[in-house]
């Protein structure tokens, strides 16, 4: 039979070798972006453009570590020219305000001017280490164009856009999430917060509201004697 320390000292150690326990919660983020990098025909019916995309995120609802963040995305596109169809693929390098880095990759598929993917954050450092998550992300082209170099007689490629990762998802282990580390998620729609006032009126009662009749009542009592009609 286990002695009373014995128990609590089992008790504290199984506390300690319990995983810790990570907090989730999701933010809906929009970024616009620059890209630059050189295009190549690589075949007959293909193009294949080599560059960076650069740009600063903006959490849609409430503040976080993430929310004016600025990203550098190293990527690389095929471009299937008789189908009009793209593949992409690329890491990103994310640097919050407080200047700790989140590391992602991500994949997008479509075609020229639009494309749809998965972004995947797979670590950070300091006040983000840990950090995963995971948001499916869409990639608009407002503005692209094409230029000759003519010191090295490559092509050189630009475009401008907006990239949106509608819901995406943290994992934050031994911290809250949903505290404004990362941004606080979607706000409720106002006829969900109007419905939540009514319910607290509700709750209320009519002897809640006879009550603090009561007590508004009193210091009139107390100062006339009577109630005004």
């Amino acid at each position: 039979m286990l002695k009373p320390t014995q128990t609590i000292a089992l008790a504290v150690l199984t506390l300690c070798m319990a995983p810790a326990i990570a907090e989730t919660g999701t933010a809906k983020i929009l970024a616009p972006w620059e890209a630059n990098g050189q295009l190549y025909q690589i075949a007959v019916d293909k193009l294949h453009f080599i560059g960076t995309f650069e740009g600063i995120m903006y959490i849609e609802h409430g503040e976080g570590l993430l929310d004016t963040a600025l990203f550098t995305c190293p990527s690389t596109q095929i471009i299937h020219v008789l189908s009009n169809q793209l593949d992409s693929h690329g890491y990103c390098t994310i640097e919050s305000p407080t200047g700790d880095y989140v590391y992602a990759e991500f994949t997008c598929d479509g075609e020229p001017g639009s494309c749809t993917g998965t972004f995947t954050l797979t670590g950070g450092t300091g006040r983000l280490a840990g950090i995963t998550g995971e948001s499916d992300m869409i990639v608009r082209t407002a503005l692209s164009g094409t230029a000759i170099n003519e010191a090295t007689g490559g092509t050189i490629s630009a475009a401008k856009g907006l990239a949106i990762w509608p819901e995406m998802r943290f994992e934050f282990p031994g911290r809250s999430a949903k505290s404004g580390m990362l941004g606080t998620g979607p706000t409720p729609p106002e006829s969900e917060s109007n419905q939540a006032v009514t319910e607290d009126r509700q709750t209320d009662g009519p002897a809640s509201s006879e009550a603090a009749s009561e007590s508004m009542d009193a210091p009139l009592r107390a100062a006339n004697g009577r109630v005004p009609e």
